[in-house]
């Protein structure tokens, strides 16, 4: 089983890898146009408040729930058509939410940009859905590539100079045609597009479970974002600086040291059903010594070596020389995430394996008001951009040692 998760973890590596790269070439192309600036700003919040409710929706009501009900129920495709349903209905209140927030806090014209990008959650839904259902299959190729079509779209867009208006058009278009990417490898499996629209239901899904995963796991994802809305306080070109910094360090946090907790999600949750504890353990105690191991080797290469990868990263687009210190600056300050985001994603991914959806649920609201209320203060004493890379990192170091301790415990009463 550890041989077949290691081979799923390299796949979905690559193809992230692929993503990441495409990313980051994006990001070239944001700083070659717009350097550091409120223009910047602006396209990088185009781009990354679709991904708030991605994350929450993705992260936390999609796969935590999906992929443990695929693996024990034989109605699937009353589980997915019901699900898609009844997600589209969660996703529309969450737009309506997010569209008041965005109306309160920013200027009309950038609530016309953001309104119009979040649009692109609705296609979404459908790539969500299907590729837990990929997931379950073992299925990884077609969907480790999914950020590599988005960006290479949206790329193409930004070099054809589709700014403001259009350039939210293009997010909704880039969605769309990933979501069409997706569907298109479910011709490989028993189950197509029409599978998701039956229209009989078998009341399988409780709203109140969507919401509750919605809150438990998709917030531990949401940070970055959060990160950002703040950052969009300080002084301008903040959220550009943070963005430029953060592809850097997620490059190895979500290539290699969170992919093995994606691919070894499924075996979790068929082995929690059948309570293998054994079997668990020794995975986990495998998985985790590894990414630790690996994620220092890794953080102390980024630490040392800061000034220039960041220059190597970025020095091509001719970014003064001050931004590139800032960026360098914060990109250190993210060390501690490197450290631990991977080993933090096995083990929440282990506690819904295991279903412990009210433990998750107090856990997240903790971890997500710890997050807002430093970078509250960050803002309020108007301190440097450093200081909120450095409360994530510290963030996640808390995270994942609280974990271990509560599954610890657990373990113990044999939950």
């Amino acid at each position: 089983m550890s041989k077949k998760i290691l081979i799923n973890s390299l796949i979905l590596s690559f193809g992230i890898l692929l993503g990441r790269f495409s990313g980051y070439i994006r990001e070239l192309v944001i700083a070659y146009k717009f350097e550091v600036s409120k223009e910047a700003d602006n396209i990088i919040l185009m781009l990354n408040i679709p991904d708030l409710l991605n994350n929450l929706l993705a992260a936390g009501a999609v796969s935590a729930i999906l992929i443990p009900l695929l693996s024990k129920e034989k109605d699937i495709e009353y589980i997915l058509s019901e699900f898609t349903k009844k997600l589209f209905i969660v996703t529309l209140l969450m737009y309506c939410l997010v569209g008041v927030l965005i109306f309160i806090y920013f200027d009309y014209y950038l609530f016309g940009l953001l309104i119009i990008s979040l649009i692109s959650i609705f296609p979404n839904i459908l790539t969500f859905v299907s590729s837990s259902y990929l997931q379950h299959k073992q299925r990884f190729k077609t969907q480790s590539l999914n950020t590599l079509i988005f960006n290479l779209i949206i790329i193409g867009f930004l070099l054809l100079n589709f700014y403001g208006y259009l350039f939210a058009f293009s997010i909704i278009l880039a969605s769309t045609l990933r979501m069409l990417w997706i569907l298109n490898d479910l011709k490989y499996t028993e189950l197509n597009i029409k599978s998701f629209f039956k229209q009989e239901t078998k009341n399988l899904i409780k709203y109140k479970l969507m919401i509750f995963m919605i809150i438990a796991n998709g917030l531990i994802f949401i940070n970055p974002m959060i990160d950002k809305l703040f950052a969009s306080f300080l002084v301008d070109g903040s959220v550009a600086i943070l963005s430029y910094a953060e592809k850097i360090y997620l490059l190895p946090v979500s290539v290699f040291l969170t992919t093995y907790a994606v691919a070894m999600f499924p075996n979790l949750a068929k082995l929690a059903s059948e309570s293998n504890f054994k079997e668990i353990n020794y995975i986990l105690v495998k998985s985790i010594s590894f990414n630790i191991i690996i994620s220092f080797i890794i953080a102390c290469i980024l630490y040392l070596f800061s000034d220039y990868i960041v220059s190597l990263f970025y020095g091509i687009v001719n970014i003064k020389l001050e931004n590139l210190l800032i960026i360098s600056d914060v990109l250190r300050g993210y060390i501690f995430s490197v450290v631990f985001a991977g080993s933090l994603s096995i083990m929440l991914n282990l506690f819904f394996a295991f279903k412990l959806y009210n433990i998750m649920i107090v856990y997240s609201i903790i971890i997500v008001f710890i997050k807002i209320l430093s970078n509250y203060i960050i803002v309020h004493f108007n301190l440097d951009i450093y200081f909120i890379a450095f409360s994530t990192s510290l963030i996640t170091t808390l995270s994942f040692l609280l974990l271990v301790v509560i599954y610890i415990s657990m373990k113990k009463k044999e939950f």
